[in-house]
């Protein structure tokens, strides 16, 4: 009894988790965080003694894994989704001075911003993005769009995956359209009806679902 007494002391440290992490400055390729209360000045590939990873930090943003799932963290929106085991991949998204809702998004691996629009049946891409993305459009649909410019040429196909915060996704239906037109890839509802959607003072809060 005394020999497993001794073992598990030294295993319980070794199972904690963050439960909250807070980005306070980036220096280079260095962050500052705020993990439960601490600071620590992690470098880009170094993990904090709670077991929290800065991935990558650049004069923008930190992007930090946390029990495998990785949150990406700006100046404006420093706070990252408080972590268990057992907890659900959360994303907040702050407005712009127009109200709108934006976000950084990895398509089918390459990254993207994209806006938020509940209004939109599915992502939406204007083609040049989708050529950046290297998007494949000779096994698209072709369809017709109705837009503020009247019936459009577009394209619908599905994505491999699409990735926002610790929420990732696969076959997510998206439309391209064959112009300029959005300016902005419209973040719709063939993401946003596969998570919960959540507003708090204000914020938008994205949660994978179980």
């Amino acid at each position: 009894m005394r020999n497993l007494l001794f073992t598990l002391c030294l295993i319980l440290p070794m199972v904690a988790t963050a439960q909250q992490v807070q980005l306070k400055g980036l220096f280079g390729s260095s962050a500052m965080l705020e993990i439960d209360g601490r600071q620590r000045l992690l470098k880009a590939g170094q993990k904090s003694p709670e077991g929290v990873q800065l991935v990558e930090a650049t004069t923008r943003y930190a992007r930090v894994k946390i029990d495998g799932r990785e949150q990406k963290l700006t100046l404006d929106a420093p706070v990252a989704a408080s972590y268990e085991k057992a907890s659900r991949a959360e994303v907040r998204l702050k407005p712009d001075s127009r109200g709108h809702y934006s976000t950084g998004a990895w398509v089918n691996g390459r990254s993207v911003s994209m806006m938020v629009d509940t209004g939109a049946t599915s992502i939406a891409f204007n083609y040049p993005t989708a050529r950046r993305l290297g998007l494949n459009l000779e096994r698209a649909q072709p369809i017709r769009v109705s837009t503020a410019n009247g019936i459009a040429r577009a394209y619908k196909l599905s994505l491999d995956s699409v990735t926002i915060g610790g929420i990732k996704l696969h076959n997510v239906d998206a439309t391209v359209h064959a112009d300029d037109f959005p300016q902005v890839t419209l973040l719709g509802n063939s993401f946003l009806s596969r998570v919960d959607m959540e507003q708090q003072g204000g914020v938008l809060i994205l949660r994978a679902r179980n």
